[in-house]
């Protein structure tokens, strides 16, 4: 067999081998039974999930034997690879639009109505209707087979009870409002709405306070009991007088901060009377009086207690569990989420804390409004493509029934038990259950303390005056424009007024571009680029044997190219040019020709012209600010050339244990880049830091470095140059090319150390600077881990450095068009400064030989 042939088969195996590894639309099992998908935010199913889908599973089977046309369903994990699935939803979007996402998904509420806005998700109300008809059949019917084995049982706690409850209909007037409308989405141009998430579960928020600290200061009642803020005047009052520093005034303790735990703008926006959005959802009102009110309140606080960069450093020492700076007795009053109580009855057993309402200004409550709170939570969904949406709604009504929640209070509850730690479950947005749980697990619990009762009871009684997140199509950017606006104001970037009129601005634009999108032409089928790019494939493979035999005659061909050696090295670089053909040059073309177009992943592209490219330059208020961020960091190049040749040099001596030293100063150079950043977030912590303890110990005040944007950058500068043993290696191979001959001869003629270094080291390295210039600043305007890990892009959009710009707007926001014209335009910068450079080297970079 010729070795084209061998060739020929090993692919055509290799073809099959993938076909039949390939996903397929619907598993089918030897037994019969049909696999679901299941993709939630803590990865694989385990514990109480796992529990009752097992549960889920065994009865889907009993009603197959008893109704064979009933399928058996398996329940599979999905994964997703995200630090954060709601604002880092990419792998999800990505398999929608693949048509092969999970078939339910345990997604944030505004998260699933703002994505239901683009046709992400699909509208459950036909799968409601449809399950009343057929409860309602059923139940009339007597004769009527049972839809779950054992339904019709008596006694109605015995087993089929519980499968009753688990096929009883899901009713809207069975779950509290808040949870129950932040799932619907009701379109803005049409006014039609629909439900795409059954809620399962709600986390609200109440004021937790310490009452020793009260006490100490003497905010108590005629009984002598802490007495907590009900106004914000109060809480204004308390915050800054619970305060305490240390001899170098330092904040010790500090009464309140108002966004730490979670409250955020949404809560004081509420609390005065404020709204988010217009009723009709085609007006962001993010600039509403009220909450510029509360904007103001917030900012207040914050200076009366010091300015936001020292409030910032002093939550740097914060964390978790045991150490969390509420239990420790650092923080006196705080808002927080209902999640906390866990970890509260844990490790504050011993803490003396009390719950109560969020304050409220005295004016709304004067004027006979109760205190509110806000809600969030998460529920399942059904994606658009999911391959078996009717086993995914089965699944989804099972998951959220009484039954199964039965099952999983007592997995957690035995899974906590055998830990040592009590159990407290957390809040449901289905009236009965949420009932169910408290009075099982919390009121009749004879272990339960009195305080932690009280305060779940408080949780609960907020629960149905709670108001939740805005449902619109630019959820994730009113939401982020909210915490930019406080930014802002808090460190007097702007004034509250200011600060909320310039983002509203920004999310009104971007929710006019999504209700009225740009006119352009839309690109319904990409069968044309398939074989445009198949053309220009054919064409360059053909250029290039041209250009390389356009001297050679028929007979140099036969010899060339067609003889044995020629073949192996085309088989050789096969796997290269295919992957380089395939993964490389196809993606390369294909953004080049999205940057032209509005594209979301989600619907066909349009094609917009240049409008991504004007847009870029005179409408992104961020992309200026991002690119001066990232240019701004091109000062960290020369101080990483100069330690790293400066350690080179060192390193180039001959002495004792040389090899051990090189080991030492090359090892930071392979640490992962998150260990990295991990390390440096705790050597930058402004009150607890080893940088500020160092120079503390010699009389300086530290910065509050990555909690202030006069410092940000400055800290992840000194953060790369930890890493300049990287570099240092290419230091050093230019340093032993440099022969002693030129050192020697110098010496003769009377050179000393410095003219030494100044005309042989460096004319003889410039080709190492050169090479280290050119890579340094390509590095640069890729600059992203750091910031993604260590600020989140802050404090005020200080570190949003361009490829994290990028980022967003390509894989939070999904608009992928904009991010393609984007990448193009930093692609150009990268080539004309790398042209630059090549231009000049000539007249400063020396080779040897020249």
């Amino acid at each position: 067999m010729s070795g084209w042939m061998k060739g020929a088969l090993t692919g055509a195996v290799l073809v099959t081998v993938l076909w039949l590894l390939a996903p397929q639309r619907a598993i089918r099992h030897e037994d019969g039974a049909v696999e679901l998908t299941f993709m939630g935010p803590d990865g694989p199913i385990k514990g109480a999930l796992e529990d009752s889908i097992r549960e889920f599973e065994r009865l889907s089977r009993l009603r197959h034997e008893a109704d064979p046309s009933y399928p058996i369903y398996r329940v599979i994990s999905g994964q997703h690879a995200s630090r954060n699935q709601v604002e880092d939803p990419t792998r999800f979007i990505v398999s929608v639009a693949g048509g092969m996402p999970p078939d339910v998904i345990f997604f944030d509420r505004f998260a699933i109505t703002e994505w239901a806005a683009r046709g992400t998700f699909l509208p459950l109300d036909d799968h409601l209707a449809r399950d009343e008809q057929t409860w309602a059949a059923w139940q009339a019917d007597e004769s009527a087979p049972e839809p779950w084995p054992g339904a019709r049982e008596e006694p109605p706690r015995a087993k089929g009870a519980s499968a009753l409850a688990a096929i009883e209909p899901i009713r809207e007037t069975n779950f509290f409002a808040s949870c129950w409308n932040e799932a619907v989405y009701r379109n803005p141009l049409t006014d039609d709405s629909a439900v795409y998430g059954i809620p399962n579960n709600a986390d609200n928020r109440v004021l937790l306070y310490n009452k020793d600290i009260l006490v100490r200061h003497g905010y108590t009642n005629a009984q002598g009991e802490a007495r907590p803020p009900r106004t914000w005047e109060e809480l204004e009052e308390m915050a800054i007088a619970m305060t305490e520093r240390d001899a170098q005034g330092k904040i010790k303790t500090i009464g309140f901060i108002p966004n730490y735990g979670n409250s955020w703008l949404y809560l004081y926006g509420w609390q005065a009377g404020g709204e988010f959005m217009s009723e009709e959802g085609r007006r962001c009102t993010l600039n509403d009086p009220r909450i510029a009110e509360a904007l103001d309140f917030m900012t207040r606080i914050y200076d009366e207690l010091g300015g936001a960069s020292d409030v910032y450093a002093f939550q740097t020492s914060f964390q978790g569990d045991a150490l969390d700076p509420f239990i420790q007795g650092k923080v006196a009053m705080k808002i927080d989420g209902v999640w906390i109580l866990s970890s509260l009855a844990f490790y504050g057993r011993d803490l003396n804390f009390g719950s109560a309402p969020p304050p409220m200004p005295k004016r709304e409550l004067d004027a006979g409004r109760e205190p509110i709170s806000w809600v969030g939570g998460w529920a399942y969904a059904i994606p658009s493509t999911a391959r078996q949406p009717d086993g995914a709604w089965e699944l989804i009504r099972y998951l959220v029934s009484r039954r199964s929640l039965e099952i999983m209070l007592e997995s957690e509850y035995f899974t906590y038990a055998s830990q040592g730690r009590p159990y407290m479950p957390r809040q449901y947005p289905n009236r009965a259950q949420n009932d169910f749980a408290y009075e099982k697990y919390v009121e009749r619990n004879p272990n339960m303390e009195p305080k932690f009762k009280a305060a779940m009871k408080q949780f609960n009684d907020l629960l149905p005056n709670s108001r939740f997140r805005p449902v619109t199509p630019v959820g994730q950017k009113l939401w982020n424009a909210q915490i930019w606006a406080m930014e802002d104001a808090i460190f007097h970037k702007k004034s509250p007024k200011e600060s909320l009129d310039y983002y509203t601005a920004i999310v009104q634009r971007d929710l006019n571009l999504l209700l009225d999108p740009p006119k352009g032409t839309p690109v319904r089928s990409w069968g044309w680029f398939f074989w445009v790019y198949g053309v220009l494939v054919v064409l360059a493979v053909a250029g290039a044997w041209w250009w390389d035999t356009r001297r050679k005659g028929l007979e140099g061909l036969r010899t060339a190219y067609f003889r044995a050696e020629w073949r192996g090295g085309v088989a050789c670089a096969l796997p290269f040019l295919i992957g380089l053909i395939v993964f490389t040059g196809g993606p390369l073309l294909f953004s080049i020709i999205i940057s032209f177009c509005r594209f979301d992943v989600l619907n066909p592209a349009v094609f917009t012209g240049l409008r991504n490219y004007t847009f870029m330059f005179r409408g992104d208020e961020l992309f200026w600010k991002s690119l001066y961020n990232t240019v701004f960091m091109v000062l960290g190049i020369p101080l990483g050339m100069v330690l790293g040749l400066a350690i080179a040099l060192l390193l180039n001596l001959k002495v004792r244990g040389v090899a051990v030293w090189r080991t030492f100063f090359y090892l930071p150079s392979i640490v992962p880049a998150v260990a990295a950043s991990i390390l440096w977030m705790w050597m930058f912590n402004p009150q607890s830091g080893l940088l500020n303890a160092m120079l503390g110990a010699v009389g300086i005040e530290g910065p509050n470095w990555l909690q202030d944007e006069h410092t940000s950058k400055w800290a992840l500068i000194l953060m790369g140059l930890w890493g300049a043993g990287g570099g240092m290696i290419i230091w050093l191979a230019g340093l032993k090319g440099i022969s002693e001959s030129y050192y020697e001869a110098a010496a003769i003629d009377g050179a000393g150390t410095w003219h030494k270094f100044i005309y042989i080291t460096l004319p003889m390295l410039t080709p190492y600077i050169f090479f280290n210039l050119v890579m340094g600043l390509i590095g640069t305007f890729q600059i992203f881990t750091q910031a993604f890990i260590m600020t989140a892009g802050g404090p005020v959009n200080s570190t949003l450095f361009y490829a994290y710009h990028l980022f967003n707007n390509a894989f939070r926001y999904l608009n992928m068009g904009y991010a393609a014209a984007m990448a193009w335009f930093l692609f150009l910068i990268v080539v004309v400064l790398t042209a630059i450079q090549m231009k000049i080297s000539g007249k400063w970079v020396h080779y040897e030989g020249e």
